[in-house]
């Protein structure tokens, strides 16, 4: 269950509010079967028993008739982005949207992702830093409602990368707040590491190569040296934390599997060499 969808009962000296749900089918992950007719026993936001319906609900629970419907674990979507509008393909959109409005869009996705079936997202990142924490915080303490989150604060990304706002004229100079994460040497890679984290981020995500969405950068160049990301795993590593890496291209695939990342977020342009190096490193 999502943390703000089981608020009731939760404060100190209550009993955890109980809810009895009639599954007319329950899709079973561990035993891989669809079971029919399943009544589920919710105790706080903790799932009690699953038993045949024909068994008889605790009698302080609220009843819940999804007999004709099937029931199913919330699902997790391990590559969302909370923050912003999608939707839309100007690059700087986010410069014309106060905090206050991108952070309101995030509760807005939040909703929506949750009401979708999903209770716990990956947001890999956001143009503007750490207001996915802010999110993530907002869920976790009831004030909206949205799934589980872990999120990655910022982009570390190149001058000029995949993870920056790009497109502005030249004497625009671009809020330090969408350029959190802009380091280009392997002691600047540890340290805006050290900063996003510092500030509340779950993970790293890093811009291992250009991006489609980024005016100027090549999907299939890589924008960072083995080198440089190794320093971001292992500053991460420091933290109990790890590293994913946005990489379309061949090489910055190769380079960031070789340097320890956990996940390749997109691999467009994966080659056999990459698919085989991931297979042995178990990202």
């Amino acid at each position: 269950m999502a943390p703000a969808a089981a608020q009731a009962g939760s404060q100190a000296g209550l009993p955890a509010a109980v809810t009895a749900i009639r599954a007319g089918r329950l899709v079973d992950v561990v035993r891989g079967e669809v079971r029919r007719d399943q009544l589920i026993v919710v105790r706080g936001d903790r799932i009690e028993s699953i038993q045949p319906g024909s068994t008889r609900p605790p009698s302080n629970a609220r009843l819940v008739d999804l007999s004709r419907y099937t029931v199913l674990p919330g699902l997790i979507d391990c590559h969302a982005h909370m923050i912003g509008d999608l939707t839309d393909a100007d690059a700087l959109l986010p410069l014309q949207r106060s905090g206050a409005q991108e952070a309101f869009s995030g509760v807005r996705n939040a909703r929506s992702t949750l009401l979708a079936g999903f209770t716990t997202v990956r947001d890999v990142g956001t143009y503007r830093a750490l207001v996915d924490a802010a999110l993530r915080d907002a869920i976790e303490d009831g004030t909206v409602i949205g799934p589980r989150m872990a999120v990655a604060g910022a982009y570390v990304t190149v001058t000029s990368g995949g993870g920056e706002l790009i497109g502005a004229a030249q004497d625009v100079s671009i809020p330090a707040e969408y350029r959190f994460g802009v380091a280009n040497s392997v002691d600047q890679v540890r340290e805006r590491v050290r900063a996003i984290l510092n500030g509340g981020a779950d993970f790293i995500k890093l811009m291992a190569t250009g991006a489609v969405l980024t005016q100027g950068t090549k999907p299939g160049a890589s924008e960072y040296t083995e080198e440089q990301i190794r320093a971001a795993v292992e500053q991460a590593a420091e933290y109990g934390t790890y590293v994913t890496a946005h990489a379309h291209g061949a090489e910055g695939i190769k380079r960031a599997v070789r340097a320890g990342v956990r996940s390749i977020e997109h691999g467009s342009l994966i080659d056999d060499e990459g698919i085989a190096l991931m297979k042995q490193k178990g990202a």
